[in-house]
């Protein structure tokens, strides 16, 4: 009987230091992997390996406060980004949502043509573009209220 859990507990131990050092090996793996992301450089890869197989736990816990905080793919994409942000876009048409539908229409549309909602008006003086409220045209001084449409049609 006693013999049983003397070799039972012998098992366990081996079991639980063979864990250990599986996990230990592919942590190292994983600083090794996560230094070539992140790095051009063979010197920092190798340094990061040895990091990886230093007592256990402790190189990769010190790898992980050193490495770079970006990813040289992401490096990549703030800097297409940022390209994309300073370089002028010519083809861009200023565009607004319509305030029924929601659909984007550009900014000097004066009826939606999704959903036929009316914006503006054109003046009958000077063809400018008018919102709806107004009574008098800004660009001419032409008289556009109601009565002034009535007296237009006729």
């Amino acid at each position: 009987m006693i013999g049983d859990a003397a070799s039972l507990l012998i098992a366990g131990l081996v079991a639980v230091v063979i864990y250990f050092g599986v996990l230990w090996i592919a942590l190292a793996f994983y600083v090794v992997r996560d230094a070539r992301q992140r790095s051009r450089s063979q010197s920092f890869v190798t340094l990061a390996a040895l990091l990886g197989f230093m007592p256990p736990f402790l190189g990769p816990l010190v790898y992980f406060v050193l490495r770079p905080p970006r990813t040289l793919e992401e490096e990549r994409a703030l800097e297409l980004e940022e390209q994309a942000l300073l370089e002028p876009s010519f083809d861009t048409v200023v565009t607004r949502p319509c305030p029924t539908c929601g659909r984007d229409i550009e900014q000097d549309f004066i009826i939606c043509p999704y959903c036929r909602t009316q914006f503006a008006r054109r003046c009958v003086n000077c063809e400018r573009s008018l919102r709806l409220g107004w009574s008098v045209c800004p660009y001419c001084a032409a008289d556009v209220g109601t009565h002034a449409l009535s007296r237009a049609s006729r």
